[in-house]
């Protein structure tokens, strides 16, 4: 009753709440974690000793209290140490980091008629990301909320409203309304203080190397007054990761330069039955046309290549008889070859030899083979194989199956009526028939300047092939533990191997193994002491 006293009594003299807070500057402030105090947070609570070292003798003093019975207890009480630091590291594990500081404020912040928002935010490369916020009520404020609640749920379950008169009544019932998104872990009272320990797994990405934290924050008081917290000091996070093992080591790659080559083009030209003309008109001919007239026209212009001849081979389906279709298939060739004549220039004349398949069997039997729908695959392939007379073999496979014969001559059929072009080049200027030279392997070093900027996911797809140290920074940051440790096991021996088998081994419950792993890195490297200190999964194998 003292408390609403005192409420009441500065609402009647027209003084706000919050106004001796404004003008006393009462401020939030933003501490570090201890590492003793992260302990206690994550683990359960071990009664503290005080621990003294002395040369190579080390002691426990712990202070006793002597009961009625003449018995002696021990019992010790450690106040709160808060270690204020500007900068600390962070070690990154599968793409995040657990961001927890304190947040310290005056007792008088809060009251019983008041309720304190703080609002984190976390800046990254000039951008703030505001975090989840805190809310501390004062117990008046509290139940004043709760009495607004209840008239409300009161008004809803009297009248029923429909949802816009429903938004009306509650924004006439409720003042304060409870805050949306916020949390409240841990408040701990203190003399003439509140503390409150606030913890948060953040994503990391190519912008994390160093993350700041700030606060904002606000009191609201019954009388409608408000009074902002000035700005809090700044903490400065450096985010450690597996990064640090990265190879930035130019690769190379042996590139094999041969003096000849061959580029052969498949193309699907239609033709009217027992035609041989070229029509551009019909079907698709005008699309594919263009295709061969542009890869010829510009294989004859390029530089690099000097064209040493083109051989045009065209071919005809098995449907009626094999003289037939050889003819077909030889007076389509020619056909076609004045077509490019006409549209290219005279050096096709000489380049251009002409070809011809009457039936192109290799072909269909590879499409039946591959077709799992037809019922009789197996038979006709076996048929094919054995019938060595072209126009019985047609012949036999539309008799006996005729209903896989419909599918091949409507589906298959027009895939074998085919002009197939090879262009046989040599490289201009070159002597030897083959050279081999280096150069920079750009998808590997596209694949560390991703890892570099933790874009993991497709760091890996670049980079999985190689299995080298890169590859494995890259899967145990991903959280592929397993397949890091096996990559591991065959590459050379080396500090950071060791090292990495270590962190592997720790993900893998393997703590023996890890153990023997971190001492041979440190006897290899020394400097790997000093990390393995900084590093929680090394810490959790020292245990």
């Amino acid at each position: 009753m003292k408390t609403i006293a005192v409420c009441l009594a500065a609402l009647l003299c027209g003084c706000s709440i919050t106004g001796h807070l404004e003008r006393r500057q009462y401020c939030a402030d933003v501490l570090h974690v201890s590492r003793e105090q992260r302990e206690r947070e994550q683990q359960t609570y071990q009664p503290p000793a005080l621990k003294i070292e002395w040369d190579s003798n080390r002691f426990y003093l712990v202070p006793t209290e002597v009961q009625e019975n003449g018995e002696r207890i021990m019992a010790m009480q450690i106040q709160q140490v808060t270690i204020r630091a500007k900068a600390r590291t962070l070690p990154e594990r599968l793409g995040k980091v657990i961001i927890d500081f304190v947040i310290d404020m005056p007792r008088q912040l809060q009251g019983a008629c008041r309720s304190v928002i703080v609002t984190p935010y976390l800046h990254k490369y000039g951008e703030a990301h505001a975090l989840q916020d805190i809310t501390i009520r004062g117990g008046l404020f509290s139940r004043v909320q709760q009495r607004d609640y209840w008239q409300f749920g009161k008004y809803v379950r009297a009248f029923a409203p429909d949802s816009s008169a429903e938004a009306r009544a509650f924004a006439r019932f409720v003042k304060y309304p409870y805050p949306e998104g916020v949390r409240l872990d841990s408040v701990a009272a203190h003399p003439g203080h509140i503390s409150y320990y606030y913890s948060q797994e953040v994503p990391t990405d190519e912008t994390s190397k160093t993350m700041l934290v700030t606060l904002q924050g606000r009191v609201v008081a019954l009388d409608d007054s408000s009074y902002t917290l000035p700005p809090s000091d700044t903490l400065t996070y450096h985010v450690s990761s597996m990064l640090s093992f990265v190879d930035t080591t130019t690769r190379y790659k042996i590139k094999v330069i041969n003096k000849y080559a061959t580029v052969q083009d498949r193309n699907y030209i239609q033709f009217l039955v027992n035609d041989t003309r070229v029509l551009d008109t019909l079907g698709r001919n005008t699309a594919q046309l263009g295709k061969i007239q542009a890869r010829m026209a510009g294989l004859i212009a390029q530089q690099e290549f000097f064209v040493d001849s083109v051989v045009l081979t065209a071919t005809a389906s098995p449907e009626g008889s094999f003289t037939r279709n050889r003819a077909l298939a030889q007076g389509r060739a020619h056909a076609l070859k004045r077509y490019l004549q006409e549209r290219i220039g005279p050096e096709v004349d000489t380049l251009v030899r002409v070809r011809w398949v009457a039936e192109d069997w290799p072909e269909l039997a590879a499409r039946i083979r591959g077709d799992e729908s037809l019922p009789h695959r197996a038979e006709m392939l076996e048929l094919i194989a054995a019938e060595k007379d072209p126009d019985r073999r047609e012949r036999l496979i539309r008799e006996r199956y005729p209903a896989d014969y419909r599918y091949l001559k409507e589906s298959v059929y027009p895939w074998l009526r085919a002009v197939t072009l090879r262009y046989d080049l040599r490289r201009q200027g070159m002597i030897k028939d083959t050279i081999h030279t280096r150069e920079v392997d750009t998808a590997y070093m596209r694949g560390v300047d991703l890892l570099q900027k933790r874009r993991y996911a497709k760091a890996l797809y670049n980079l999985l092939e190689y299995r080298d140290r890169n590859t494995v920074v890259t899967l145990l940051s991903l959280g592929h533990d397993a397949q890091a440790l096996e990559i591991l096991d065959g590459l050379e021996q080396s500090a950071t191997t060791e090292y990495l088998k270590a962190v592997a081994c720790s993900r893998l419950g393997r703590k023996v193994e890890g153990r023997e792993h971190f001492l041979t890195a440190c006897g290899m490297d020394e400097r790997m002491q000093y990390r393995g200190n900084l590093d929680p999964e090394i810490t959790e194998l020292l245990k």
